[in-house]
């Protein structure tokens, strides 16, 4: 019957794209055949139900295991003929969704399994397995907030109010690459689980090696990739957070959207707010996990090479946000800038507003400058790749600051040095041919003396 139903199927034109498969299932053809099978199934089911009077709760969960496998196959959701109120996209995705989260239901390994066989094992076995399994838990409720947001509130805000990708884009930068690379992982960690199973049982298991998947998650491309998409996606956290602020204040369409997707009950009450929370939060619980597994563990090299580049993707993030942060802090002091305000070095040269755009931003922030007349004058000191300025506020504008000596420092040859006896304050020389000039700059404490004179240093050696 199946072997007859299978070639019906596949002979059909218009199912021809039933057989397009992703790679990864393409190498699981033995398991394809079951998938399709399960497919005529629930559209015989499916038939037979328009005619039922059962419970349609009851129908809904009986049927719950076999939209899984249409899920995992990428069929055809327009195949799909929902006899409920939800469209058939709605029931696919809850599915999809929730199957994941039945898999995981338990609090812990030490509840998932049978609890003979949990009692059988040594202290630091089930403390081991615990800590996987909450990786294992932890990482489905992250691809499910993924697709929560891919899958729910990007296709609504696409198909009901027709926003461009381009907005879409900015509440949720890569997404999509994301929830593909974590797919993948769940994935791994899951098959890594089946492999593990005591021979005939389906619940019992002991994951002995895990390591080796964490270090394919991130390195070689996987790692560049989850650099460069988190690196992304965090950048655009803040920005993402406003844009989602100023539609919902200015646009009744989207504030109603997102009133009725807060209701669905797939959504959980994940907010739109919760869900880029989440995900830029989510890099930064692995270290803790895999320390945890360390602490009783069989493969402690590869743990150990695992948790070393999950902190060097951390940096590596990190380095990006804070480099991002300081571009946007560098455009808004620009904006501040009096538009014909200028100042000059010290060999006469001018350098203008838009100079500074031209130039990437290392530090700034509120200093005092000791001023010809010896008292200390306000100022926000701006540390940029070759040059310091020093401006003032006027007016509710920054202004290149007023005084005897130019407010634009080059930072060629420029000398950094301590104040005698003065703890809060630092010399700042700049040589010239037209002769050295010299700046007292204070601070408000010993220890943001000491972080302006390294960053200067820095910038001054590059």
């Amino acid at each position: 019957v199946c072997a007859g139903r299978y070639k019906s199927l596949c002979s059909n034109k218009a199912c021809g794209e039933l057989m397009m498969l992703s790679p990864l299932h393409r190498q699981r053809q033995t398991r394809f055949f079951w998938k399709v099978w399960n497919f005529c199934a629930l559209q015989d089911s499916i038939q037979f139900l328009k005619q039922s009077e059962q419970n349609k709760t009851d129908v809904f969960l009986s049927l719950m295991m076999v939209m899984r496998e249409l899920a995992r196959c990428n069929l055809l959701i327009s195949e799909i003929k929902c006899v409920f109120d939800a469209d058939a996209y709605s029931v696919y995705l809850r599915s999809e969704i929730e199957t994941d989260a039945l898999e995981f239901e338990a609090e812990s390994w030490s509840v998932a399994v049978e609890q003979p066989y949990a009692k059988r094992q040594k202290k630091e076995v089930i403390k081991r397995q615990d800590v996987i399994y909450e990786l294992m838990q932890t990482e489905m409720h992250h691809v499910r907030t993924l697709k929560i947001m891919l899958k729910v509130y990007s296709k609504a805000m696409r198909e009901e109010l027709q926003f461009p990708n381009a907005v879409i884009n900015k509440l949720f930068p890569c997404v999509d690459e994301l929830l593909e690379l974590h797919g993948q992982f769940l994935l791994q960690l899951k098959e890594r689980r089946r492999e593990s199973l005591e021979e005939g049982s389906d619940r019992n298991y002991i994951i002995r090696n895990i390591g080796d998947i964490l270090v394919k998650q991130f390195s070689g491309e996987n790692g560049e990739r989850m650099k460069e998409k988190y690196g992304v996606f965090c950048c655009g956290h803040n920005e993402a957070v406003g844009h989602y602020k100023d539609l919902l204040q200015s646009n009744k369409k989207f504030q109603n959207l997102i009133k009725k997707i807060g209701n669905c009950s797939i959504v959980r009450r994940l907010g739109v707010q919760e869900c880029i929370l989440l995900v830029t939060q989510r890099i930064t619980k692995y270290p803790v996990l895999v320390e945890r597994i360390i602490q009783n563990t069989e493969d402690y090299e590869e743990l150990t090479r695992a948790l070393g580049l999950i902190k060097d993707t951390i940096t590596h993030v990190d380095a990006m946000v804070n480099e991002c942060e300081k571009g946007q802090r560098l455009k808004e002091i620009m904006h501040k800038m009096e538009l014909k305000s200028s100042g000059k070095f010290k060999n006469g040269l001018f350098f203008r507003k838009d100079d500074m755009g031209q130039r990437r931003l290392l530090l700034d922030g509120m200093l005092y400058w000791k001023a010809a007349s010896g008292r200390l004058k306000d100022i926000l000191a701006v540390l940029l790749t070759d040059v310091l300025l020093l401006l003032q506020e006027k007016d509710q504008k920054y202004v290149f600051a007023s005084d005897s000596k130019p407010p634009v420092i080059s930072l060629q040859k420029l000398i950094v040095r301590e104040v005698a006896n003065e703890e809060k304050a630092m010399f700042l020389i700049s040589a010239s041919l037209k002769g050295p000039e010299m700046y007292e700059i204070h601070t408000s404490s010993k220890e943001e003396r000491n972080s302006w004179m390294a960053h200067i240093r820095r910038a001054v050696e590059r």
